[in-house]
C-alpha cells in the first residue's frame, strides 16, 4: 500500500512520538491535533516496533509492548484513519551480521514487506547497509536514521543522503551547536530532526556502548527474548549527575518554550523520546511540545529520576525518595546563551562556567545529606558490578526475570 506522504504547507512543528500501541492512544492524539489544528502543529507520527526478534530496536524487550502482528496491522491502519503516520524502528546498532546470511536476508525482507502491507510509512534505521537494501528493494518505504547514527556533520549528511535517507534524526550532541546547525539546516536536501528530551550526559562517549546492550536486550535467542545485562551504564550516568549538578544543565535537551528557536533555522521535526512510558505520559509530553510552554519540574517532563532506581543498600534497606527539581519557569534565557554565542563546547567547560552557574542557581534538593547517601550507595553499588562475577545461577535467573519482564508487557488482543 502506497500512502500519500505528503505535508500540507502550514505545518511548521511536527512531532514524532512514541506509541502506546492502544487505540485509546490514538484517538487522544488525534482530538489533540484537532485542539491544534490552528497552530501549524501537529503530531504527525508515531513510532515503535515489536517487542524483540532477530530484527528489532535499540530497547530493552522487558520495556517495549509485546503486539501481535494482526494488532499491530490494525494499529497503523487506525493511525493513518487518523492521519498521523507510523514510523518502524528498526535501529539496532548491530544485528549480529544477520542481515549478511541466506536466513537473515529472508527474514529481515519478510518483515519489511509486511511492513508495507500494514501501511507503515518510513523505518528508522542505524546500519547503512540496511538502509541501501531497503531503498533499493522497498522504494515507497521512506528511511530516517536513528540519532544512534551519531550524524553531527556535514559528511554524514551527505553520506546518508546519497543512500536514499530521506530524514536524519541528528546526533543529540549538535542539539545546541548552532553554528552548526545554521550552516545545514537551510542548506540540507534532506529533513533534519532533534531529540527534544534526550537524557544523555552531553559528549558521552559511553553512550554507544550502552546502546549496544540496549540493542541486545531485544535480541531473540534461543534462550529467551533478549540478552540481559546490568546497570552499570545508567548507574553511572546518574552518579556522574549527582555528584556534578552542572551535568543536568549540560545535557542537551530543549525545552517546549525554545523550540521557536530551531524553527527559525528551518526546522520542523521535533522527536519526543519515551518509548515504554503509558499513553497518559505521552499525551502529556506532546501537548506540552505542540503548545511551546510547561510550568513545573523540567526533570519530570524529561522522565529523569533515574536515581531513584538504586535506593537498595548494602544492607538491605532503602533510601528515602530523592527530589531533585529543575523549575521550568527559571530556565528563560539559559538556551540563548548557546543560541548567540555559539560556544564550542566540544573543547570543554574550562573557563565558560554557564550551566554550572545556573545549576548551582535552580537545582534543588530536599536533603543534601540524603543526596550524599545516594551518592555513596550508587558509587559502592558501581564497584560491586565490576568487581564482582555472576555465578551461573544467577545468569539463569536474570535471563529469567527478563523473559518474565517482557511476558508481562503482553497487550490484549
Amino acid at each position: 500500500m502506497t500512502q500519500n506522504n505528503s505535508i500540507q504547507p502550514p505545518y511548521t512543528r511536527l512531532i514524532t512520538l512514541p506509541t502506546s500501541f492502544t487505540n485509546d492512544f490514538i484517538l487522544d492524539l488525534a482530538a489533540l491535533n484537532l485542539e491544534f489544528k490552528d497552530s501549524g502543529h501537529k503530531v504527525y507520527e508515531l513510532y515503535g516496533s515489536f517487542q524483540h526478534g532477530t530484527f528489532h530496536s535499540a530497547r530493552p524487550a522487558k520495556y517495549l509492548p509485546l503486539i501481535s502482528k494482526s494488532s499491530f496491522k490494525q494499529h497503523v491502519k487506525m493511525a493513518l484513519d487518523n492521519g498521523i503516520r507510523f514510523n518502524y524502528l528498526l535501529n539496532g546498532t548491530s544485528y549480529a551480521n544477520a542481515e549478511y546470511s541466506h536466513e537473515g536476508r529472508k527474514e529481515l525482507e519478510e518483515l519489511l514487506q509486511f511492513l508495507c502491507d500494514c501501511g507503515v510509512c518510513s523505518v528508522t534505521v542505524t546500519a547503512p547497509y540496511i538502509i541501501d537494501i531497503i531503498k533499493n528493494r522497498f522504494p515507497n518505504l521512506e528511511v530516517v536514521v536513528s540519532t544512534i547514527g551519531y550524524v553531527g556533520a556535514k559528511r554524514g549528511i551527505t553520506q546518508y543522503e546519497e543512500i536514499g535517507a530521506s530524514r536524519i534524526v541528528l546526533d543529540v550532541e549538535v542539539n545546541r551547536d548552532f553554528k552548526f546547525l545554521r550552516r545545514v539546516v537551510p542548506k540540507s536536501k534532506v529533513d533534519l530532526e532533534i531529540v527534544v528530551n534526550p537524557v544523555c550526559l552531553y559528549q558521552c562517549h559511553f553512550k554507544f556502548n550502552h546502546y549496544c546492550t540496549a540493542t541486545f536486550g531485544s535480541h531473540t535467542h534461543q534462550g529467551g527474548c533478549g540478552h540481559p545485562y546490568n546497570q552499570y551504564y545508567l548507574n553511572w550516568c546518574y552518579l556522574e549527575k549527582l555528584k556534578t549538578p552542572g551535568e543536568f544543565m549540560r545535557s542537551p535537551w530543549v525545552r517546549p518554550e525554545d523550540v521557536g528557536l530551531y524553527e527559525e533555522l528551518g526546522m520542523r521535526h521535533f522527536k519526543i523520546a519515551g518509548r515504554g512510558l503509558d499513553s497518559t505520559e505521552l499525551v502529556r509530553r506532546a501537548r506540552f511540545y505542540l503548545q511551546g510552554a510547561f510550568k513545573g519540574n523540567l526533570l519530570a517532563l524529561l522522565g529523569w529520576p533515574h536515581w531513584l532506581q538504586f535506593r537498595k543498600t548494602t544492607e538491605g534497606t532503602l533510601l528515602d525518595p530523592l527530589d531533585i527539581t529543575l523549575e521550568n519557569e527559571n530556565l528563560n534565557g539559559f538556551l540563548d546563551f548557546f543560541h548567540k554565542q555559539e560556544p564550542d563546547c566540544r573543547l570543554g567547560c574550562e573557563g565558560c562556567g554557564h550551566c554550572d552557574k545556573w545549576a548551582s542557581k535552580h537545582i534543588k534538593s530536599n536533603d543534601p545529606d540524603l543526596l550524599s547517601g545516594y551518592i555513596e550507595n550508587m558509587q559502592s553499588n558501581i564497584r560491586s558490578l565490576v568487581t564482582e562475577i555472576p555465578t551461573a545461577e544467577e545468569s539463569v535467573n536474570h535471563q529469567q526475570a527478563w523473559n518474565d519482564a517482557a511476558a508481562r508487557q503482553r497487550l490484549a488482543e
